[in-house]
């Protein structure tokens, strides 16, 4: 709840049995891949970019921690860094994977919560999915999915569905299930007509493929145009596939279409393979092949690389025989130079895509590509010396000249996998690896100028936290907070010495207001009640830090009695400080007689 608003025992009780009921080692397992390690559990951190399993996640204690970049907290926590959510909205999640009914949301939040977009996403897909199995609208729907041989198993498994063209079919669901307008609109489900007058379906004679996360909760949709639609017959057709809009909830540049699927398959088999459509997906998943997935009609690009690592370490992408190594290699390439992934190319044989392929030829090809996949470079390297090994001198430096541009993309100024990388390409164009390194540094300085002459956008303005932005705490408030927090029973007495604007850093000052609130409001001021009042989450995550810490006190009693002198020493040295000035301001001879006075003797 926000900072002053009451907190009942009720709300208390519900939160820690919610977090009771959710267990960490299983929480954080719906989102990574953990294995065992002693008493504890270790997997890649997704908070930054982990090299090795840097993650502990804790049964005994129910909590996480990464060693490498030290973010730490409880179940509540994995969920709001994870998500990108508020203390809110993961104690929703949480309570709905629980089957915890949470009565009285609070009414001040701002904007949707993600529990609300997930199930009107999870609504519409069934809106949707009803209508393409059981209804006479999607009569030619099924027709064209036959015909791609997508059998009914396998579109039922990805939860495959239907959106009319008739214009108001979704929204005329929706008002008689009393889902709210303005949310779907959100979502990007409905349009609003022009001037207000009512919404219209944005998704129309289309097949529509549910976007699901690793978890399985739908976050979006991609729709395919029927071929027979009479909407392709207008001057301006529409796309063939149309996606969701950009939300909270969905960005098309992230999703992986059938990771949920595809999970299991990648941690046994140790890689994903990457396709680039939805039916290649379904038609691999069909034949037994079930660690593929497919972008979003997008290039692969970081934000994917690190969904992926919390999975697996290497990576095929998929080609056909034609167009492979034109359509996102580069790109591939540049994300590949900076990020610790095994990332390889595999093409198809016969210029055929995957869908055509397994239909004409079965699994088999397929799964020989995939092992004859190459590294990235080396795939690079190949084309690029196929086409311009015959161009003499001024073939090999326009070769040379590509690859080091893709290269100086890469943020580290030198590491081992670049060195390697300069190397092969040395040897491969017959070049020295000096003037191969001076030309990068040369790319590197001009991406650099061009980055620095690019407006960058004001961090104020976006929100960036006053208090997480503040100095370093002065010690004396540090140890103060972390002995409140691992010993409530102290609370009391702090609350009666030390004044909350004697903590002049703001996060601290804001947990130590919190705790005495929950004092004078009867409720015990320890760590979880506080996590209802602290709806910023790196506060909480300091909180955490900061009990833990306080927790290796022998004696808080005697480490408190000397942190309240040290504020009782600041508050004296102030007065006397103020006393001081008051005599150098005074007017008049007695006047500055009586101040000083008061400065020999405190209390007079």
């Amino acid at each position: 709840a926000a900072l002053g608003c009451p907190l009942t025992e009720d709300r208390v009780a519900l939160t820690q049995r919610i977090k009771e009921a959710n267990d960490i080692v299983d929480v954080v397992g719906s989102y990574l891949n953990l294995r065992p390690a002693g008493p504890t559990f270790k997997g890649l951190c997704p908070f930054h970019d982990d090299q090795r399993p840097s993650l502990d996640v804790d049964p005994r204690r129910q909590r996480f921690k990464c060693w490498a970049c030290g973010k730490f907290g409880d179940v509540f926590n994995f969920v709001q860094e994870f998500e990108h959510i508020g203390f809110l909205e993961a104690r929703e999640l949480l309570a709905r994977r629980a089957g915890i009914t949470l009565e009285n949301l609070e009414k001040n939040r701002q904007g949707p919560s993600r529990a609300s977009m997930l199930d009107v996403m999870r609504w519409a897909q069934t809106q949707f999915q009803e209508c393409l199995l059981d209804t006479p609208h999607a009569e030619a729907a099924r027709t064209y999915l036959g015909e791609r041989r997508l059998a009914g198993d396998i579109v039922r498994r990805f939860g495959l569905g239907f959106a009319p063209g008739t214009g108001e079919w979704l929204v005329g669901k929706a008002a008689n299930a009393g889902m709210p307008g303005d949310l779907l609109e959100t979502l990007g489900l409905i349009g609003k007509r022009d001037e207000g007058r009512g919404y219209y379906d944005r998704f129309r004679d289309r097949v529509m493929f549910p976007i699901r996360d690793v978890r399985g909760q739908t976050v979006g949709f991609g729709g395919r145009i029927l071929p027979s639609s009479p909407q392709l017959q207008r001057d301006n057709p529409p796309p063939k596939y149309y996606n969701s809009a950009e939300s909270s909830l969905f960005s098309k540049s992230e999703q992986l279409y059938g990771v949920d699927q595809a999970r299991d398959a990648a941690t046994k088999t140790g890689f994903l393979a990457i396709v680039e459509g939805y039916t290649d997906v379904m038609m691999a998943h069909h034949h037994g092949v079930t660690n593929v997935v497919a972008t979003m009609g997008t290039a692969l690009n970081a934000r994917h690389i690190k969904k992926i690592r919390n999975l697996v370490q290497r990576v095929v992408l998929v080609f056909d025989a034609d167009a492979g190594g034109d359509t996102g290699v580069d790109r591939a390439l540049e994300v590949f130079v900076s990020q610790d992934l095994d990332l390889r190319v595999a093409t198809l044989p016969e210029g055929l895509d995957p869908c055509d392929l397994f239909v004409a030829q079965g699994p088999e090809p397929f799964r020989k590509a995939l092992e004859q996949a190459v590294d990235v470079l080396e795939y690079k390297l190949q084309r690029v010396w196929a086409s311009e090994a015959s161009q003499g001198l001024e073939g090999q430096r326009r070769a040379a000249e590509q690859m080091l541009t893709i290269l100086a993309a890469a943020p580290q100024e030198r590491s081992v996998k670049l060195e390697l990388m300069v190397n092969r390409i040395a040897h491969r164009l017959n070049l020295k690896e000096e003037t191969l390194w001076q030309r990068l540094r040369e790319l590197r300085a001009k991406r650099a100028d061009t980055a620095a002459a690019t407006p960058r956008p004001n961090m104020a303005e976006n929100g960036e936290d006053e208090q997480l932005r503040s100095a370093v705490p002065a010690r004396h408030e540090r140890e103060l907070l972390e002995l409140l927090l691992a010993a409530p029973a102290l609370v009391a007495k702090a609350s009666a010495e030390v004044a909350p604007d004697e903590v002049e850093h703001p996060g601290l000052r804001t947990m130590l207001d919190g705790l005495y609130g929950l004092h004078a409001e009867g409720l015990t001021a320890d760590l979880d009640h506080l996590h209802g009042r602290l709806d910023n989450e790196r506060l909480w995550i300091a909180a955490l830090r900061l009990h833990d810490e306080g927790a290796a006190q022998a004696d808080p009693h005697s480490a408190y009695a000397k942190v309240a002198a040290r504020f009782r020493e600041r508050r004296e040295g102030r007065r006397r400080q103020e006393l001081k000035n008051q005599v150098l301001a005074a007017n008049d001879h007695d006047s500055a007689i009586e101040i000083l006075a008061r400065l020999r003797n405190p209390n007079k």
